[in-house]
């Protein structure tokens, strides 16, 4: 853990001056509590924040709910509401619904995995809602002997609606690392890159992020 804390203190103090300096670029820092329900059904609940590109005040509060079945050890489907509300501006409040399948497959030390998500947001004051298919693909790999497992995955938002076709609006490109510190609890952190197709309020183009999971 003492490596870790250490490891990531440096982390941040290259990335921090260059992320700066940068334009369009941001933090995110989030919450992840999760635990069973009953037998193979299990809930979710988030708080992501993400500070202003000038890290002065908080930008948006992203607040997620899910639930979630475990149809086979390495298959789940689940369902879930995020509630994106822009700090004092409640005319931006925005309500999301979503759908997903994830499945998984380990090789080695080697996981790759598959995650399904259609989403539908609607905007405050907006008559129709926006929908995406989210397809995300992760490749990770798992040190022997540690705690670590450095991941990459891709995924491009869909636009099911646009002009009758599917059109992507956005890819995410993300390059990170897990670590385990228990079996309950678990640090991430991550590189995240956006290429727009459509102006994004929510998301920034370059960003570093730092996820705590705790498992009940």
């Amino acid at each position: 853990m003492k490596v870790f804390i250490c490891c990531f203190t440096l982390l941040l103090l290259f990335l921090f001056p260059p992320l700066f300096a940068m334009e369009g670029a941001g933090v995110a820092f989030k919450v992840s509590l999760s635990g069973k329900i009953y037998k193979r059904f299990s809930f979710l609940l988030e708080e992501d924040v993400r500070p202003r590109d000038d890290f002065r005040e908080a930008g948006w509060f992203l607040s997620t709910g899910e639930i979630n079945y475990r149809i086979l050890p390495n298959l789940r489907a689940g369902a879930g509401y995020m509630s994106l509300v822009r700090y004092k501006a409640s005319e931006e409040v925005r309500n999301r619904y979503y759908l997903y399948a994830s499945g998984s497959h380990r090789f080695g030390a080697f996981k790759i995995a598959l995650r399904e998500r259609f989403q539908s947001t609607y905007k405050k004051g907006c008559l129709h809602p926006t929908n995406y298919l989210r397809s995300m693909l992760t490749l990770s790999y798992r040190i022997a002997s540690s705690g670590f497992e450095p991941f990459v995955y891709i995924e491009p938002f869909n636009n099911t609606g646009y002009k009758g076709k599917m059109r992507a609006d956005k890819i995410r490109y993300s390059t990170g690392c897990d670590y385990r510190m228990n079996p309950k609890n678990n640090l991430q952190l991550y590189y995240r890159y956006h290429t727009f197709n459509v102006y994004d309020p929510v998301n920034y183009r370059h960003a570093i992020g730092l996820t705590y999971s705790h498992r009940f």
